[in-house]
C-alpha cells in the first residue's frame, strides 16, 4: 500500500504486481539472460512468450510457429526457474495454442501449475481453453471502442463477458485503461492488468488507476515509483 504521507499517494489494491515484460532491463527477449534478470531483481512476475515448433516442442518465443532450431525449450526455462525462484509467478503469454496441453505438462513437471497463468488468449481462443482441461488460469485478451473506456456500464458488461469466458480477469493494452474499467471489473471479481507500461509518466497515469498488474520492460523504475510515493 502506498503510504498516507503524500497528499494524492494512491492505494494499490492488495496483491498488486508488477510484471517484467520478456527482455526488461535491457536483456534479449525470451532468453536465459532474461530469465535470470528475473531472479537477480526478484521481480514478482515473469512474462514469456510461449509458442511451438514444427515439432511440438513448446519454446519460449514471439512468434507463431518456431522451426525445429529456435526458441529457448520452455522445459530449460521452467527448470531454472523451478531451482531459482520460490514465490515468482510466470505469465506464459501464448502466440500459439497447437499443443497446450504440453505446456500444462511441462509447468506440472516442475510444480509450478499454481504459479502460472496465460495471457494472449482472445475471446474466440477461451473456449479451447475451457475445454482442455488445463488448470492454469488465464487472461482474456480484448479490445474495444477506446472511447468508451470511461463508460462504467460498459465495463460492467465487458467484466460479464470477461466473467462468462472463464478467465480471471483482462489484459489489455494500457491505452484502453480507466478508472471506470478497474472498479468495473473489482466489483465483478475480476483482475485487470495492462501492458506495456515502460515510459515514467504512463506508469504514473496506471497506478493512480489502482490496477491487479503491470507489464513494463523497466521493473525496477516501477518499483522506485511505487516505493518512492511520486506517483
Amino acid at each position: 500500500m502506498f503510504s498516507n504521507k503524500k497528499k494524492h499517494a494512491p492505494s494499490l489494491p492488495q496483491g498488486f504486481t508488477v510484471t517484467a515484460h520478456s527482455g526488461c532491463e535491457g536483456t534479449a527477449d525470451n532468453s536465459m539472460e532474461f530469465l535470470q534478470k528475473c531472479v537477480e531483481i526478484n521481480a514478482q512476475v515473469a512474462e514469456m512468450d510461449v509458442t511451438f515448433r514444427r515439432d511440438g516442442t513448446p519454446v519460449i518465443l514471439h512468434k507463431e510457429l518456431a522451426e525445429n532450431d529456435e526458441g529457448l525449450p520452455l522445459c530449460e526455462a521452467l527448470k531454472y526457474l523451478s531451482e531459482n525462484t520460490d514465490n515468482m509467478l510466470f505469465n506464459l503469454d501464448l502466440k500459439a495454442f497447437s499443443n497446450l496441453n504440453s505446456v500444462a505438462e511441462e509447468a506440472k513437471k516442475y510444480s509450478l501449475e499454481s504459479r502460472c497463468f496465460f495471457t494472449g488468449v482472445k475471446p474466440e481462443q477461451a473456449e479451447t481453453l475451457k475445454l482442455s482441461g488445463i488448470k492454469i488460469p488465464y487472461y482474456i485478451n480484448k479490445s474495444f471502442p477506446v472511447l468508451k473506456k470511461h463508460s462504467k456500464s460498459f465495463m460492467l458488461s465487458l467484466a460479464d463477458f470477461v466473467n462468462k469466458s472463464g478467465a480471471i480477469g483482462i489484459n489489455c493494452n494500457y491505452a484502453y485503461a480507466s478508472r471506470e474499467m478497474t472498479e468495473a471489473f473489482r466489483e465483478k471479481g475480476l483482475l485487470t492488468s495492462f501492458w506495456t507500461a515502460n515510459s515514467e509518466k504512463t506508469m504514473k497515469k496506471l497506478l493512480r488507476l489502482s490496477p491487479d498488474n503491470i507489464t513494463t520492460r523497466f521493473p525496477l523504475l516501477l518499483k522506485s515509483l511505487i516505493e518512492e510515493h511520486t506517483v
